[in-house]
């Protein structure tokens, strides 16, 4: 507990620094902003990264369920045949 006042001690005091001087506050806000909206972008990119992951696993087995070799499907969706074994494993 003693550790705990210790870091919210600090981050007060830090906070009180950082807002007595405008310039650095506002270049604390801008960087902070800029972390978030990264954050964000890499959030969206990997779900829709997962979305397009998971349309592509079901064509693959959609493919394979209507007789499509394994080369044939690799052909089909662009990819290599190793990544269509991965994909049916």
């Amino acid at each position: 507990m003693a550790k705990a006042s210790i870091f919210l001690e600090e981050a007060y005091e830090t906070l009180q620094r950082l807002s007595a001087d405008d310039i650095k506050r506002l270049e604390y806000e801008a960087r902070e902003k800029a972390l978030r909206d990264h954050n964000s972008f890499v959030g969206s990119a990997r779900r829709q990264g997962e979305r397009n992951g998971i349309e592509l696993a079901k064509k693959v087995f959609k493919l394979q369920a209507q007789g499509k070799t394994e080369e044939e499907i690799a052909s089909e969706c662009r990819m290599d045949v190793e990544k269509v074994r991965e994909i049916l494993e």
